[in-house]
């Protein structure tokens, strides 16, 4: 089978890389501080080169284009760490983006005068002296100062005066009973809870039941009972608020 013969152009440049490395190679192992790492990076640089070198010599300046590969070789490993490092800052930052996005949200805060002098919940806001906030299924809650300590999601946290909530280390005590005696009651009436304000008055949560003949003023046909807040001192007792589901602690 008669030989191939490689195009000219082709054998000039493979015969013109080959002179380069006989005549340069080990020099510039040596001035890139010797040791396999030189070796290395000189061998894959000029292999990189070899493709286009009949180019380079027409084009370019040969030792300087060599002197820059290898530069490049030598600083791939480097530049390969930053990249991995870039790669694990941005997993980070992605991964702190997605706990922010499901970090549970901060509960929707209206501004309202409460008409009681104490907290109060609805079964859905928790109403404090200045606002009410959504906090739904709420447990247990009693006033803490000008905020309130609440039972949700399985602790204590506490509900700021402006509506703000935070984790609260500490347990939850029962708000004080006693104070002023609610009005003599229907035997089908009950008092649910009884708190007393700062100021002394006596808030009972009442259930009047459609039985009362007075029920009328509170429940509507359609409803088998009503919660009613009596406010209450000494001398007596007032009807301050009509709310169903309603609670005090």
């Amino acid at each position: 089978m008669p030989e191939v013969e490689m195009p000219a152009h082709e054998g000039h440049g493979d015969q013109g890389h080959a002179a380069f490395v006989a005549a340069r190679r080990d020099l510039l192992v040596a001035e890139h501080g010797g040791g396999p790492v030189a070796e290395a990076a000189v061998d894959r640089a000029l292999a990189r080169l070899r493709r286009g070198w009949r180019r380079l010599e027409r084009e370019d300046d040969v030792e300087a284009r060599v002197r820059e590969q290898v530069e490049l070789e030598l600083d791939r490993p480097r530049r390969r760490r930053i990249a991995r490092r870039a790669a694990g800052v941005l997993v980070l930052v992605v991964l702190a983006g997605v706990a922010w996005s499901l970090r549970p949200q901060p509960p929707a805060v209206a501004e309202e005068t409460n008409p009681l002098p104490v907290p109060w919940y609805d079964g859905t806001e928790l109403h404090l002296a200045e606002v009410a906030v959504t906090l739904p299924d709420l447990g247990g809650f009693a006033a803490d100062g000008d905020g309130v300590l609440v039972e949700r999601d399985g602790e204590v946290q506490r509900v700021d005066a402006d509506g703000d909530l935070s984790s609260y280390d500490g347990v939850l005590d029962p708000a004080p009973e006693g104070g002023a005696r609610p009005p003599d009651l229907n035997p089908a009436d009950r008092v649910l809870q009884s708190v007393v304000a700062p100021d002394g008055t006596t808030l009972h949560l009442v259930e009047i039941n459609s039985s009362n003949p007075d029920a009328g003023t509170y429940v509507r046909l359609s409803e088998t009972g009503k919660r009613v807040f009596l406010v209450c001192r000494d001398g007596g007792c007032v009807t301050r608020l009509v709310e169903s589901g309603a609670r005090l602690r």
